[in-house]
């Protein structure tokens, strides 16, 4: 059996989307959990009443996605409801045969946090795989099929991704699976066509269960960016090798978690790239982390954006200096 995992926090539209594509996948044998990471806005009341039959989606998409969606998939839909230390010891027997788990994490502790208390949820219920899938996302039907059929196709594929596009520009792909990363000047980047990858993104990110028991859960101190990359490079350490199922295909929202380019997604993602160097890289950190620092703050200036200058710089001192 698969576990998808969303994480959801403040966004029950997107979320309700995401279930309403996943929820038409034709693979036949999946379970969809959702980890609500301290909602302020009601999200699990109204994930409830979705699944109940008494909330119907009502936000259009465009016309490509429309059918990714609409009309709405039969209701009502059992779910099971678990605190995040019910769901964490692997809940009841009352769930095992239950469609939709939605767990209660309590508080906003991160990606990494939020993902772990499904993972370990999905290995207490002895899911054969687990996908990690952005709550702001539809898929198309075939999508979860095809990364069961790509991992099954070769033993040592453990982790792999999809084709990602752009919900608002549904011809652009985001992304072919994940990334290229650069060891010397730390420069990431997405890559848009079939070729080697040094990490899966994480806006779906598919594993066998073997490889979270080989190499562990997400880190938990990486709270938002980099993550992804952290897993994919240890499970690569470990032997697995990383896949993307191209015809298995996800269109992304985007930054609806963290808008755009904003101070707080900066001081994230200075807080990450410098844990990762730093576990990755030894001695060698330094190279990476002046080269990104120095371009974000580069950009900062060229915009005009002089308030997020000393933010920038006070957090990669904390960051540093962090052990």
């Amino acid at each position: 059996m698969v576990h998808v995992i969303l994480l959801n926090w403040n966004g029950w539209k997107d979320t309700l989307h995401c279930l309403e594509s996943v929820f038409r996948s034709d693979y036949p044998d999946f379970r969809i959990i959702v980890c609500d990471n301290g909602s302020t806005d009601n999200s699990l009341e109204r994930i409830k009443a979705w699944a109940e039959g008494t909330l119907e989606v009502d936000d259009k998409l465009n016309e490509q996605l429309n059918p990714l969606v609409f009309p709405a998939v039969e209701k009502p839909i059992p779910y099971v409801v678990y605190q995040r230390v019910e769901a964490e010891a692997g809940g009841d027997e009352k769930g095992n045969n239950i469609p939709l788990v939605l767990i209660q994490n309590g508080a906003n502790h991160g990606y990494s946090v939020g993902n772990n208390v499904g993972i370990r949820y999905a290995l207490k219920k002895n899911a054969d795989y687990i996908w990690l899938l952005n709550n702001d996302t539809v898929v198309k039907t075939n999508a979860l099929k095809e990364l069961v059929y790509r991992e099954e196709s070769e033993e040592k594929v453990g982790v792999s991704g999809a084709v990602i596009y752009l919900a608002s520009e549904p011809a652009k792909i985001q992304t072919y699976g994940g990334g290229k990363l650069s060891r010397v000047t730390g420069r990431d980047r997405f890559i848009h066509s079939p070729g080697p990858i040094h990490y899966v993104a994480g806006t779906s990110l598919f594993a066998k269960r073997e490889v979270f028991e080989q190499v562990g859960l997400l880190d938990e101190k990486f709270f938002f960016y980099w993550e992804d990359v952290d897993f994919s490079q240890r499970a690569l350490k470990s032997g697995w090798k990383l896949g993307v199922a191209a015809n298995a295909v996800v269109y992304h929202k985007f930054s609806t978690a963290v808008k755009g380019q904003s101070l707080k997604s900066d001081l994230f993602k200075i807080a990450s790239l410098i844990r990762y160097f730093k576990k990755h890289q030894g001695v060698r950190w330094i190279f990476p982390v002046f080269f990104n620092v120095s371009g974000m703050i580069i950009k900062r200036l060229v915009r005009r954006q002089f308030n997020r200058v000393k933010p920038i710089i006070k957090e990669t001192f904390k960051a540093i200096r962090a052990k």
